[in-house]
């Protein structure tokens, strides 16, 4: 999902704007449809009274819990959407914000060590609405409510509705196109095909990278998209980690990587009111985290028929999964096995949701952990970094830099 609103915390919005960048958009009215056990069928709406409405009809009991919980939600978003926000890592910067909006700042910081599902629990009681509120998480953070952070919860389950779910115009794709595009109008660089394999020391402090072909390239600041067991295990040669990124490694471990499905399929398959986003967990909650449990489905072409051949639909589906389940096979077992297990995802949709789906498909494209490692150049393919046990909200984080 990719959200375009005004306020100063949405990192797309201020990265296309920093370049001088403007894409159209596509107003999208349902956030997220999830499809849950016991019947649970919940439309996340642009609209966060509507959404507010739906979710207590299902939980009428817990009325002012529910409100209470989301109240606090926007405590936190209104704090951050206040700021000039550029990070909550760097100590200075945080210092320099607190004279500018000290009761903001304080708002934050009491906060900073509180997770959403310790939040949760002091306004709702219901078992099966405390789950809900772990499917809210785990689409934030891929972990349940316990073991994510209120302050990253509260970000993105408020700029759903502050701005809304906006969809670009053409594909997502347009996002990496014209941040490109506008990089270079402003004087920048970007070489492609340029494999890094190692981030250059000169005092323990990151000077340079060489790529693979020898060359070398010097600035003031180096930046690392990579994983971090990528960036400290692999691009860094030192055998001395930083203390921060000792202690990092002490708290989290890699989270799992993903399963894909890319299909084309028939329109007609799909019912005139289908949402663009959904998140089904039919008939378990136990399985929520567990590899293949929770399936996420994205249909761009609900809000873009362009992106599509006339009579189609894209469908985007994927899961979590662990690359030790596709460690060791045989070239033809690897290529069986992603067809068997895209077969169970493709058979539980088609009962949950599309009946017929599975013969409506006319193109599909699976790719699986070692995809991910492969062409994300991704750790294992990991998503990112997961809390070996609840953390003390964003405390346990270190700071970025070497």
């Amino acid at each position: 999902m990719f959200v375009f609103v005004q306020g100063s915390i949405n990192l797309i919005t201020k990265a296309l704007a920093a370049v001088g960048c403007k894409m159209q958009l596509l107003p999208d009215p349902t956030a997220v449809h999830y499809h849950l056990p016991d019947g649970l069928s919940v439309r996340v709406h642009r609209k966060f009274e509507d959404f507010l409405v739906e979710l207590t009809g299902y939980f009428p009991h817990e009325k002012e819990g529910i409100s209470q919980f989301y109240n606090e939600c926007w405590k936190v978003f209104n704090s951050l959407n206040s700021l000039e926000l550029k990070s909550l890592e760097e100590p200075l910067y945080l210092f320099g914000q607190f004279f500018k909006k000290p009761l903001e700042c304080l708002t934050l910081a009491y906060y900073l060590p509180q997770n959403a599902g310790d939040i949760a629990r002091k306004y709702i009681k219901d078992p099966n609405l405390l789950c809900f509120i772990d499917a809210e998480c785990f689409i934030v953070s891929t972990v349940n409510a316990l073991q994510t952070p209120m302050i990253n919860a509260s970000m993105v389950l408020c700029d759903r509705h502050f701005g809304g779910i906006n969809y670009p115009v053409g594909g997502v794709g347009g996002i990496a196109k014209n941040l490109a595009k506008g990089l270079v109008d402003y004087g920048g660089t970007i070489s492609y095909k340029a494999n890094v394999t190692d981030i250059i020391l000169e005092n323990e402090k990151a000077v340079g990278v060489r790529l693979s072909d020898g060359r070398q390239f010097y600035a003031k600041k180096i930046i690392s998209n990579a994983t971090r067991w990528d960036t400290f295990g692999k691009l860094l040669r030192t055998e001395k980690l930083p203390p921060e990124e000792k202690n990092f490694q002490r708290l989290y471990v890699k989270a799992p990587s993903f399963l894909s499905i890319h299909m084309g399929v028939k329109e007609e398959v799909l019912p005139l009111d289908t949402d663009c986003h959904h998140f089904v967990l039919e008939d378990d909650w136990a399985r929520l985290e567990e590899p293949y449990g929770s399936i996420f489905l994205s249909i761009p072409t609900v809000l873009d028929s362009s992106l599509a051949p006339e009579g189609h639909h894209i469908l985007h589906i994927f899961t979590s999964a662990w690359i030790d389940d596709w460690k060791g096979l045989s070239q033809k077992d690897y290529n069986i096995k992603k067809e068997a297990v895209a077969d169970e995802i493709v058979n539980r949709l088609e009962k949950t949701l599309f009946p017929g789906l599975k013969e409506a498909i006319t193109f599909k494209e699976v790719g699986t952990p070692k995809t991910h490692m492969r062409f994300l150049a991704r750790d294992n393919g990991t998503y990112g970094p997961i809390p070996q046990k609840n953390p003390k909200g964003l405390l346990g984080m270190p700071f970025n830099t070497t």
